[in-house]
């Protein structure tokens, strides 16, 4: 598989592609255009009963070697594809499926998806034979065998006739238009469309009859029916001299075409039958350098599309615009998985939208929204004025992609609001769903994902490998915009995936509020996670409280991570080693692509060590060991495994004293190097507050301030880490209290108050009058430490030493507090981090690292 370099991936985007050489292998007979044959398929099946529609095999398509299949003892062509085959038919249950591996006389392993149908399934021989009790859109795994797509759709209703009043038949007079593929079509088939459009008794309907039909661009027009019997094709030819260049898409540097779209202005607008829209897309890609949205709906209210299957498109496939009152049912979305940017459907700027019970399969999303603005290139020549996306529903959808399955974004430059994606499988994808707020400022309101089943996180694009990723990034500069209600409900985690779930907000204006995740169950457990640990959830900033049901316990406490800052080294690197002990989760190290690498920390002095986590990159170790050393010369082996499969690797040991720590590598996951987000190693510190229950008077609970970042080991006040601060937002005086559970006894004789040292704020909210005091019981205390007024701190930690007392719990309590003038002299208490030890002897040495200044003030 070809990629571009890892250390240059915008890829994570989804949106801006570089086409891959090589990517996978290509059907030939699919990827060039093929001459145009007799239009009547071999296989054509004699008429079945009223519940069984079969539909000829298009006379272009080859039949495939790989499967074969039956329905209800009917046979049913399957058509020869890209990196999968398909079959598509028309039936009410039940309907008795039969599958047969061609080439092979026994059937090892299947999967049927979705796999919440519990399908039951016989082998028998080389035949694998199953039941629907419904209409189904399905994916059958074999062995090694590419995959097969069943699509089955429920019977027309009520099909038009092929003549007869307002009816306007393309093959009859007079407009005559080729059916084999030879001669180009387009002409006839406006005309008749047009003629449609004038139609005075009501909604004209043109008749596609089976056929292949070499189609230029086409303008549907208002009160137009355009009906495409099954075996019809409407086919593009590729040749960029044959349509409109719309625009142009400067990531592909490529024109692009609107192959059918509607007239701007437009109503009433119907495209349906069980026909096929052959985008032709890679070879019009790879022989003409030419894209196609294959639909556009563009300027149009009220559009009907039903039943068709649209394939292989060479820019996004379906792309409704400025547009309201939009139905989507019954649609087959089947791209293939070896071309870039081919998204399925993109609703754009539109209004009151439902896309339901749809299969989308490409490399790139196949259900997205998007808002954009008349800079961007795919906009500049759309009509009327940017608008917001509103009520849109996604409903009943398979998913398969390279990329998000189920998205909201890139496009944020308006805003969004009343976005749902409910009853949704996805069977394969490198982010299963999720909002990727990364162009624009536009506000995004009121977003549901509910009843999703995430079968398989396992292809791979980017450095995302997540069941869910939320994040806003504001890559153009815009600032971002916030998000405000995000439910997730009810969601069957069967695969995690390999790298930590994001939640993450750009800032303190472009924050990620009003979460609630309902009812997560992540994989091996039948009871729903209670809290975002267990839900891998932690590349977590700038979000506000989040609501879990229907049990939500804290958040564990995360130990001293003494990696941190520390001095890392490695045997080859593609990037800075320090970046994956630099805390940042969406930075990495990477190692040359050869199988015996290493990566090692210094900790700076010795230290008792017991534990070590690492967030793999898709490039993991398989077999690797980690080692510590008291001298960087001579190691010991503490771990190893030869069944590493990527994700959080999190190691524990006996505890052992060492300076330096390193994973050595022996054998790769992939075909790649080993490449890790972070490494943290964990030990005893001599700090008795790490890993103590926090409470206050009062705290300030979000993404960068809560009661449990004051003991998280983090002494600056970082975005994501700033400490712990009252939420008192009073303008007088009046005391504040903040209280640590050593969570047993403990001998206690200092503590060590870092203050708040975010820019502008350094030193603000220390009090001026204080104590320290101690409880062994929690009931009785004693002051041991009175501080009367104290000067504002500069940036450096304040140590506070007393007699050696038997304690389990300490509190600080402000009696006097300082008005901060960059808070509107409100009185508030605060520390980054607060350290307890028990005598100055025990005490951490504090470095010059500690104390530097570092972001702007979220309080």
């Amino acid at each position: 598989m070809g990629r571009t370099k890892w250390w240059n991936v915008a890829i994570a985007s989804c949106l801006i592609w570089v086409s891959v050489v090589g990517f996978m292998a290509v059907d030939s007979a699919a990827a060039l255009e093929e001459p145009p044959v007799a239009s009547v398929s071999a296989d054509v099946q004699p008429a079945a009963a009223a519940s069984l529609s079969i539909y000829p095999r298009p006379s272009i398509y080859s039949a495939s070697s790989v499967y074969a299949l039956k329905a209800n003892g009917l046979s049913v062509p399957v058509i020869s594809y890209a990196q999968y085959d398909y079959a598509h038919f028309s039936a009410a249950g039940p309907i008795a499926l039969e599958v047969t591996a061609l080439g092979q006389t026994a059937i090892t392993e299947y999967g049927i998806s979705p796999k919440k149908l519990n399908l039951a399934a016989t082998k028998t021989g080389n035949t694998l034979a199953f039941t629907l009790t419904k209409d189904e859109y399905l994916i059958v795994k074999i062995d090694d065998k590419k995959e097969l797509v069943i699509a089955v759709d429920p019977p027309e209703t009520n099909p038009p006739a092929s003549s007869g009043a307002g009816i306007y038949n393309v093959s009859a007079s007079p407009y005559q238009a080729d059916a084999t593929g030879a001669a180009n079509a387009t002409a006839a088939i406006q005309r008749a469309i047009d003629d449609a459009a004038a139609y005075a008794g009501g909604q004209g309907i043109v008749y596609v009859p089976r056929g292949v039909y070499k189609v230029g661009n086409l303008e549907l027009k208002s009160d137009v029916a355009m009906y495409l019997e099954g075996g019809a094709v409407f086919r593009f030819t590729g040749i960029p001299q044959d349509y409109t260049a719309h625009w142009h898409k400067d990531s592909q540097d490529r024109d692009v075409t609107w192959w059918i779209y509607t007239k701007p202005g437009s109503t009433n607008i119907k495209l349906y039958g069980r026909g096929t829209l052959d985008g032709n897309g890679k070879y019009a890609a790879d022989t003409h350098d030419f894209g196609n949205n294959i639909l556009v709906p563009i300027g149009v209210s009220h559009f009907t599309f039903e039943g068709l299957v649209v394939r292989d498109s060479a820019s996004w496939a379906v792309t409704p615009a400025r547009s309201d009152h939009l139905t989507f049912t019954n649609m087959k979305l089947l791209n293939r998985l070896d071309m870039g940017e081919n998204d399925g459907i993109d609703i754009n700027e539109s209004q009151d939208v439902v896309v339901t019970n749809a299969i989308g399969i490409s490399l790139d999303d196949p259900f997205s929204t998007k808002t954009w603005d008349q800079s961007v290139d795919i906009s500049l020549s759309w009509p009327g004025a940017p608008e917001a996306n509103e009520r849109i529903v996604f409903d009943d959808l398979l998913a398969w992609t390279y990329c998000y399955a189920f998205k909201v974004g890139q496009g944020m430059r308006q805003n969004q609001r009343d976005i749902t994606y409910r009853n949704g499988v996805i069977y394969n994808a490198s982010v299963g769903f999720g909002i990727d707020h990364k162009y624009g400022a536009g506000a995004l309101t009121n977003v549901t994902f509910e009843n999703i089943d995430v079968e398989r996180i396992g292809t791979w694009l980017g450095p995302l490998r997540s069941w869910s990723d939320f994040v806003i990034a504001a890559a153009d500069g815009y600032g971002g915009g916030p998000i405000d209600g995000l439910t997730v409900r009810n969601v069957n985690v069967r695969d995690k995936g390999q790298s930590a779930a994001r939640l993450r907000g750009y800032s303190g204006t472009a924050m990620i509020r009003g979460v609630t995740l309902d009812r997560i169950y992540m994989p091996g457990s039948a009871n729903p996670a209670q809290t975002m640990a267990e839900m891998n959830l932690i590349n977590r900033a700038f979000h506000a409280p989040v609501t879990i049901l229907p049990v939500q316990s804290p958040e564990p406490v995360q130990r001293f991570n003494l990696a941190a800052g520390k001095q890392a080294t490695a045997s080859s690197s593609k990037a800075a080693p320090g970046l994956s002990v630099d805390g940042n989760l969406s930075t990495r190290w990477g190692s040359n692509y050869t199988d015996n690498e290493w990566f090692a920390v210094d900790l700076g002095a010795s230290a008792r060590i017991d534990q070590l986590k690492i967030y793999w990159e898709a490039a993991y170790g398989k077999s690797y060991a980690i080692e510590v050393s008291a001298d960087g010369a001579n190691w010991t082996t503490v771990f190893a495994t030869t069944t590493g499969d990527g994700g959080v690797d999190d190691v524990t040991f006996a505890p052992t004293n060492a300076r330096f720590v390193r994973m050595k590598g022996t054998q790769r996951g992939s075909i790649y190097g080993y490449s890790i987000w972070e490494l943290e190693i964990y030990g005893e510190t001599g700090n008795l507050a790490a890993g103590a229950a926090v409470s206050g008077t009062s705290s300030v609970e979000n993404s960068n301030w809560s009661a449990s970042r004051a003991v998280d080991g983090q002494r600056n006040s970082v975005t994501g880490s700033m400490g712990w601060t009252s939420n008192n937002s009073l303008t007088v005086n009046h005391a504040e209290a903040v209280t640590l559970d050593l969570r047993s006894l403990k001998t206690v004789g200092q503590v060590d108050l870092y203050p708040r040292n975010d820019a502008g704020n350094v030193g603000q909210n220390f009090p001026v009058d204080f104590t320290i005091r101690t409880s062994a019981d929690g009931a009785n205390w004693t002051t041991v430490k009175t501080v009367s007024n104290y000067a504002q701190p500069g940036n450096a930690v304040q140590r506070f030493v007393f007699p050696a007392v038997s304690a389990q719990w300490v509190a600080i309590e402000g009696t006097k507090l300082r008005a901060n003038p960059t808070d509107a002299n409100r009185y508030r208490m605060a520390f980054a981090e607060i350290e307890v030890y028990g005598d100055a002897d025990r005490a951490a040495p504090v470095t010059t690292a500690d104390v530097l200044s570092v972001t702007p003030s979220e309080a």
